[in-house]
């Protein structure tokens, strides 16, 4: 090739050659940011590839640098072995984390693995997080790709430049689905009294007591060994679905343990969601928090607790000795593991919860399915079912239990169910707002000058 007519910031521009189809353009040729070559045409003037020339230039120097010419479907995948948040203490994810992460970011590169990180701009970056069916799912693909974003700038060699680190703060608006999709109903509608926060739970918002026993009643057709018992130590106790179900006869203390006298067991695990079959499917509770949970000696729906607490560890005994429940587990699979959720729900919960007369919602959904092998969406249509109490809401039925009947402070209570802050608790279980409403209500009828302290138990 004959040398370049001139250069502009490291752009070679070349004469038009006379050859080919291409043959009255002008060629411009460079480096790039990783030591590979580039090269383009520059249109049929001089004055068209200089113009070309500074584009080129312009966009190579907005690279951040050999790592920015990396494909998203690599960058995703480096991302994700990492496997570590990229705030804060840096700290690795959990599994199920991780799956959720994976969905997220697979999803909205669909049809963009080609560009690379130095091609994220703005625009950009809104048609791919657009790929979800619902707002919710538009957040969570948000939520995602600001994650990656500054991981792909808080390195040693950087993926992404400052300026696109940046490209979506807090509270940036997102744009409208671009797929068909259906959002789930809302559990219930509400509202609120006065000063009342978002977040409080109500007395109604937690399962009754005939509830919680025609549930029981229920599972123990599924489950005869632990179905009547399951439901009762999740209202009375608090645990989470996961530190539930992977309690062992040796976590229970009905007489108590290590000076601490009172009947209890200890949550030192919880079942990890995205764990995968094959593997160790523990992992330590929620905020890494281990905890002793109270046992009381009645329920309160009447059922005698710490009786048949006793009855269900000699059995899951005997159960390990005849290698049928090999980890003495309180609430094993029907084959002696541990349960996975998605099937527990579907095949067993929420039958259970319609056999009780639990209130159900059936809704259709419609969404866009994506193809692997078309690499094209298909429009599906399927029947779900959502419960407007979920097994979770036993966990509040716990807390007003040990609000209204035992008269737990807010310490205690985050003590004994391990939630992650005061905060937490104040917000859902003692600030209801009723409170002020009935020392205002007192001083305007004189009945009282001075302010009702404390809070309302509801």
């Amino acid at each position: 090739m004959s040398p370049p007519l001139e250069t502009y910031d490291g752009i070679r521009i070349y004469a038009p050659t006379g050859i080919g189809k291409n043959g009255r353009y002008y060629n411009l040729r460079w480096e790039r940011v990783d030591g590979t070559r580039g090269k383009t045409t520059g249109g049929t003037t001089l004055d068209q590839a200089r113009w070309k020339a500074s584009q080129v230039s312009a966009y190579e120097s907005s690279a951040a640098g050999p790592l920015a010419v990396t494909r998203l479907d690599m960058l995703v995948t480096a991302y994700l072995a990492e496997g570590r948040s990229p705030y804060g203490r840096k700290r690795p994810w959990r599994s199920s984390y991780r799956n959720q992460t994976e969905d997220q970011l697979l999803r909205t590169i669909r049809g963009f693995e080609h560009y690379r990180a130095m091609d994220v701009t703005r625009e950009l970056v809104d048609q791919m997080r657009a790929q979800g069916g619902t707002p919710r799912m538009v957040q969570q693909n948000t939520t995602a790709w600001r994650g990656l974003l500054k991981w792909g700038y808080a390195r040693k060699e950087p993926y992404f430049t400052a300026a696109q680190s940046e490209l979506l703060p807090q509270g940036a608006v997102n744009p409208l689905p671009a797929l068909v999709g259906t959002e789930m109903p809302e559990r219930r509608d509400r509202v609120r009294q006065v000063g009342e926060h978002e977040d409080y739970v109500r007395p109604e918002d937690a399962p009754s007591a005939p509830q919680v026993m025609r549930l029981g009643r229920a599972l123990a057709r599924r489950f005869p060994a632990w179905g009547r018992l399951a439901p009762e130590l999740a209202a009375n106790c608090g645990p989470r679905w996961g530190e539930q179900f992977q309690l062992t006869a040796d976590d229970v203390h009905l007489d108590g343990c290590g000076g601490r006298p009172d009947p209890h067991f200890h949550i030192d695990w919880q079942i990890d969601a995205g764990a995968k079959a094959g593997t160790s499917r523990r992992i330590t509770p929620k905020g890494n928090k281990t905890r002793l949970a109270p046992i009381a000696p009645q329920s309160f729906t009447g059922y005698a607790l710490l009786d048949q607490l006793r009855h269900r560890v000699a059995a899951a005994y005997e159960e390990r000795v005849a290698g049928t429940n090999p980890e003495a587990l309180l609430f094993p699979a029907p084959r002696g593991g541990l349960l996975w959720h998605s099937a527990w729900a579907s095949d067993y919960l929420l039958p259970a919860m319609r056999e009780a007369g639990w209130p159900l919602t059936d809704w259709t959904e419609r969404r866009d399915e994506w193809s692997a092998q078309t690499h094209s969406y298909t429009q599906l249509e399927r029947n779900r079912t959502m419960a407007e109490l979920t097994w979770h809401s036993l966990r509040h039925r716990f807390a007003r239990i040990a609000i209204d009947t035992y008269h737990c402070d807010s310490g205690e209570l985050m003590a004994l169910g391990g939630w992650e802050n005061k905060a937490t608790v104040d917000n859902r279980y003692y600030e209801s707002g009723l409170e002020h409403t009935l020392s205002g209500l007192g001083l305007f009828s004189g009945r009282s000058a001075t302010r009702i302290e404390g809070t309302y138990s509801g």
